[in-house]
């Protein structure tokens, strides 16, 4: 049986098996459950004694690992992994995930975690590193950096940098990532339309911008210009450094396809994903669940906003704290579809969001269906308050032109009109029917 040692800011917490059939087991390590403040991997994996084998276990560890099925062949090609299972590629990457695990070979330990040991990169390192997706490296893992080995979850193309006063840095040893590297989407072509995200870095800028804006909790991020290259660099929120800033530690969390042991596959609600009253109801049990309700709910109204399509269930996640309490992470993973809308793109009548809100006559997911009155029964069919939902619709109906304002004056230099134009006059629009 195939043995991988897990460990959190450097104690072992348990172990993932493997028998000679490919099943995934995962049981926790003894002298963990007795640590004070243990807590669990996994919402789905509560601690205890008795050893994991059912679909949570491949559910949560699948869900560290990058959606893209080309980025997993090329992490099996420049690792030589066994196979595309979870087990092979977290033995691969698993040193710097999602989160606070770091996986490694049984016998194998992370050594020294509270030190901090990096290799800075001048400029054309840098390029090198945010090009490396383009000459198939994956995750940004190019030849040159045998012992960097990431794994981020999610579609889009990316990689992971430490920043050390003003300068990337590839981690050594055990030292973690502090930031989240996304490239430009680019265009994807389908049957009869061309979407371009070209400019993916500048529109998810703009959207976390409005978003702070509007109030939510959402990371720090920054456009990195290489010349040949731009990207977005955002703060890793499960990262903090030491009170004496002598090291960086790992913070648990989990996305909500592995709180609800849900496969990636499945994370948009009509392919069998959470829904609104799903998480809902789980974050009744927060340890902020007052806070965490409001912001979730608040969250689905500005998605209608901003016409971002991608909020699905691994675009929400909780940190998981002692004894196994939890609570909301802050917002990520914004993206306006609006700047996509028209010519050879996407038409406004396409626009969905991904979790549909309750109609009196079915589901609405479409934005041109979508007005105010459909969050309110939202809110009803999640137990959530009413008058708390219609105070959340008036205050960001109210809030939306100052937002617009302040945003706009603060925006960098030289920023995208083509960009910045329809996502302002999409959320202008889109206000109105909050109070329809």
């Amino acid at each position: 049986m195939d043995k991988l040692d897990i460990y959190m800011n450097g104690l072992l917490v348990g172990e993932l098996h493997r028998n000679n059939s490919g099943a995934h087991r995962f049981t926790y390590s003894i002298n963990w459950l007795e640590t004070p403040g243990a807590r669990p991997i996994s919402l789905s994996m509560p601690l205890t004694r008795n050893a994991y084998e059912g679909p949570e276990v491949i559910n949560f560890f699948d869900n560290l690992l990058p959606d893209s099925q080309e980025v997993r062949d090329r992490i099996v090609a420049r690792y030589r992994a066994d196979s595309k299972q979870p087990f092979d590629l977290l033995k691969a990457v698993g040193r710097d995930t999602v989160g606070a695990l770091q996986f490694y070979p049984q016998g194998e330990q992370p050594g020294n975690i509270k030190t901090i040991n990096y290799q800075p990169l001048n400029d054309s390192e840098l390029e090198k590193v945010l090009l490396g997706y383009q000459s198939k490296a994956p995750l940004g893992m190019v030849n040159e950096l045998n012992d960097f080995r990431i794994s981020i979850a999610g579609a889009q193309e990316k990689t992971a940098l430490l920043k050390i006063e003003d300068k990337w840095c590839i981690p050594e040893g055990t030292t973690p990532t502090s930031h989240i590297i996304k490239l430009p989407i680019g265009k994807i072509q389908g049957a009869d339309h061309t979407i371009d995200l070209s400019d993916s870095v500048e529109n998810e800028l703009l959207c976390l911008e409005i978003a702070r804006e509007f109030g939510f909790d959402v990371p720090a991020c920054e456009i990195v210009n290489t010349g040949k290259v731009k990207a977005l660099a955002i703060e890793r929120f499960d990262r903090k450094y030491s009170s004496d800033k002598s090291w960086l530690m790992r913070l648990p969390q989990e996305d909500y396809c592995q709180v609800l042991s849900c496969p990636s596959a499945r994370k948009y609600e009509p392919d069998g994903g959470p829904s609104i009253a799903q998480i809902m109801k789980h974050l009744q049990s927060s340890s902020n669940a007052h806070k965490d309700r409001q912001t979730f709910m608040a969250a689905q109204v500005l998605f209608f906003l901003l016409g971002a399509t991608d909020g699905h269930a691994k675009n929400f996640s909780v940190y998981i704290e002692p004894g196994g309490s939890f609570k909301l992470t802050p917002l990520y993973d914004i993206l306006s579809a609006y700047p996509a809308v028209g010519g050879q793109g996407l038409h406004l009548r396409d626009l969905k969001l991904a979790m549909t809100l309750k109609g009196s006559k079915g589901r609405k997911s479409k934005l041109f269906q979508i007005y105010g009155r459909h969050f309110i029964s939202s809110a009803k069919e999640a137990q959530y308050s009413l008058k708390e939902m219609q105070d959340v619709l008036k205050v960001m109906y109210e809030s939306t032109d100052n937002v617009i304002e302040k945003v706009s004056k603060r925006l960098p230099k030289h920023f995208p009109m083509k960009v910045a134009e329809p996502i302002f006059e999409g959320l202008s629009r889109r206000k109105e029917r909050l109070i329809s």
